[in-house]
């Protein structure tokens, strides 16, 4: 089985354009977070019950809601694209993908009933519940094509993608219908791992799939695995609790300590905002330590290795210190939109490292120990 079909060069360009303009996207929705601009229309999909509000264009507050509601669209048609693509190759599979579109819409269309339900907690429940229950069937087709199906890597992934986007939608959707922080913060931290599996379509479809993976000997593999997995998950961890700092205080910085919090290296957590901001610093240090252990040992190890491994941690270190200095950097300029929103997108940056890192750690192959350059004729073991 051909694990990257299709492996045309069109299908890897359109796959990295989804991603741009995903990326693109998760940047317009911080910067609608910063503004406070995430709730200035009561209703959705519909922006005043219209596609196109009249002076959306005039105002920074309505044009970076809309737009991020526009862009959010444009994101899920993309993937619709993307996975019509690497799955339609007759016509039963096309009729498939019309069905299963089908059910994702009208799914869709039940969460917008159940949000637009203000009056009647019965009435939205019922239409809660249906609405889980047809997202249970596009879920079950899924993992059933996912094992009983001789899927491609690449199919597998693209159909992950739209459940996934369609999913990113209806917690959009709540954040404002039910005017919940909560589910601004899962809508937030969905869409990194979102952005994640796009970045690994963009790497299976490409030509080069089954050598990009790391080189080196078993140990050191075996460290880049665990230490890869780990780190993304710090990483994760770390962007979740950003999140919920910037959806659950708004009005600047809860504290303008720089380095320590209300004046104490390990504060007081009877305020969740103040812990969160202290764990939010504590850490982005771990994160530092970790990576710069992950570099010195890969660096120290070196010889057993084509390098690879090591020059993509030195420069995730690099923008983690440089993340370290605008997160400072937001507390000194009490939230500046730029600086804030550069916050975002270079956190954002590092988790796609950190993820690319570890798939490249877990796609690795490994020579005999002591032999430095595989690249150079060495005979690769699987």
């Amino acid at each position: 089985m051909n694990d990257a079909h299709p492996r045309s060069r069109a299908f890897q360009i359109f796959s990295r354009l989804v991603v741009f303009v995903a990326v693109l996207l998760i940047w317009w929705g911080a910067a609608t977070t910063t503004k406070q601009a995430g709730m200035v229309f009561a209703d959705w999909p519909l922006s005043l019950g219209s596609f196109n509000p009249p002076g959306w264009l005039d105002y920074m507050v309505p044009f970076l809601e809309h737009s991020h509601r526009l862009l959010a669209k444009l994101v899920g048609v993309l993937v619709l694209i993307l996975f019509s693509w690497a799955y339609v190759r007759s016509g039963k599979q096309a009729l498939e993908v019309v069905l299963l579109v089908l059910v994702l819409v009208v799914t869709l269309g039940v969460f917008i009933a159940a949000g637009d339900e203000r009056f009647d907690a019965g009435r939205k429940q019922m239409f809660l519940t249906v609405a889980l229950g047809l997202a249970l069937l596009p879920i079950g087709w899924l993992l059933w094509s996912w094992k009983a199906r001789s899927w491609t890597l690449v199919e597998k992934l693209t159909a992950l993608a739209l459940l996934m986007v369609t999913t990113q939608a209806i917690f959009g959707g709540l954040r404002v219908t039910e005017i919940s922080d909560v589910f601004a913060v899962i809508h937030g931290c969905f869409a990194q791992a979102f952005f994640c599996v796009l970045i690994l379509i963009a790497m299976a479809s490409g030509g080069g799939w089954e050598n990009t993976g790391f080189t080196g000997s078993v140990d050191r593999l075996r460290l880049t695995k665990i230490a890869g997995t780990i780190f993304t998950g710090l990483i994760f961890l770390q962007l979740i609790l950003g999140a919920k700092m910037r959806h659950f205080h708004r009005s600047g910085v809860p504290d303008d300590d720089l380095f320590r919090t209300q004046g104490q290296w390990i504060p007081g957590f009877e305020d969740p905002i103040i812990a969160v901001l202290f764990l939010h610093k504590f850490t982005a240090v771990c994160v530092l330590l970790f990576a710069l252990g992950i570099a010195i040992r890969l660096f120290t190890g070196r010889k057993q290795s084509d390098g690879r491994d090591f020059r993509l941690m030195a420069l995730i270190v690099g923008l983690i210190l440089f993340q370290i200095v605008l997160g400072l950097s937001v507390i000194g300029t009490e939230k500046s939109f730029w600086v804030t929103n550069v916050h975002v997108l270079n956190g954002l940056s590092i988790l796609a490292l950190a993820f690319v890192f570890a798939v490249r750690a877990w796609r690795g192959r490994y020579v005999e120990s002591g032999l430095a350059n595989p690249s150079s004729g060495v005979t690769l073991k699987a």
